[in-house]
């Protein structure tokens, strides 16, 4: 079985976390993610953000927080490579 590279795997991520993904592809995914820190920690941040979308129970932020993440948000989307998140306040 060959070893994907890390483009490959981030190229195959949605199959990959599909619950009908094909065998093969997961193997190889898994054999990647065993040795390469960077990618599984892109995989099990895509697998907890699915699970979060996927709760049926509705997460209410407090006001401050809601307000500081739409203005992040915001910002990215009119800035895509600015980093929004070194800006120190908490």
């Amino acid at each position: 079985m060959r070893e994907l590279t890390c483009q490959e795997v981030m190229d195959q991520l949605a199959d990959y976390l599909d619950d009908e993904a094909r065998a093969e592809l997961v193997a190889q995914v898994d054999m990647h993610v065993g040795s390469c820190q960077h990618c599984r920690v892109e995989v099990d941040t895509l697998r907890r953000t699915i699970m979060i979308f996927r709760c049926e129970e509705r997460v209410v932020l407090p006001v401050r927080l809601e307000g500081k993440l739409r203005m992040a948000l915001e910002q990215a989307y009119r800035h895509p490579s600015a980093d929004v998140g070194g800006e120190g306040e908490a």
